[in-house]
Parts: structure tokens; C-alpha cells; sequence
């Protein structure tokens, strides 16, 4: 039977004393700013957990799995760049001002 480590606090600060990285050194190699990892590490900075999990090689979900909800970066599809049809409202509006003309 395989059991998944449980990541608490310390757990991730021991693992990554045992592989000689740190918070802010993660948190600058991502581009992000120096206190991210350390925001991450206690659930109020989701790109610095980000950072934190694939630093040490382990999955997102599995590292912390309670400290934030599922939103649309979850899934594989994560553009935001749709191309939607305008509203209604705003064809009309469009349509309008070129009547105007």
C-alpha cells in the first residue's frame, strides 16, 4: 500500500534544507517577488506554492491540497483568450451608432 506524504510546514522547510534550496531563492528564479514562496508556504500565495511544488518535484495537488480551491488554472485549458460573440446588448449599441452615421 502507498501512502502519500502528508506536506505540513515543516515538512516542505526540512525537504528543501535537505536539498539546499530556499524560499526566496525559488520564489527569484520564477520571477516572482522575494516574500512569494514564503506567502505560499502558508496559503496566501498561490503562484509561490506554484513554485514551491514543482521546486521539489512533487504535484501541486498532493503538496496542498486543502490551502487553495480549484479554479479555472486547474484545468489542462487554462486560456482565458476565447473568443466570445459580443452581447446583445453591445451589437445593439454598435449597430446604433452606425445608423447614426
Amino acid at each position: 500500500m502507498t501512502t502519500t506524504k502528508t506536506w505540513t510546514r515543516q515538512a516542505i522547510k526540512d525537504e528543501l534544507l535537505r536539498q539546499n534550496k530556499t524560499l526566496t531563492g525559488i520564489a527569484r528564479d520564477r520571477g516572482l517577488h522575494e516574500t512569494a514562496c514564503r506567502q505560499g508556504i502558508i496559503g496566501s500565495n498561490r503562484k509561490g506554492a506554484e513554485a514551491i511544488a514543482a521546486a521539489l518535484g512533487v504535484p501541486f495537488r498532493e503538496m496542498f491540497p486543502d490551502s487553495y480551491t480549484r479554479g479555472r488554472h486547474d484545468s489542462e485549458d487554462t486560456s482565458s483568450k476565447v473568443e466570445r460573440n459580443a452581447s446583445p446588448k453591445h451589437r445593439a449599441s454598435a449597430d446604433s451608432a452606425r445608423s447614426v452615421a
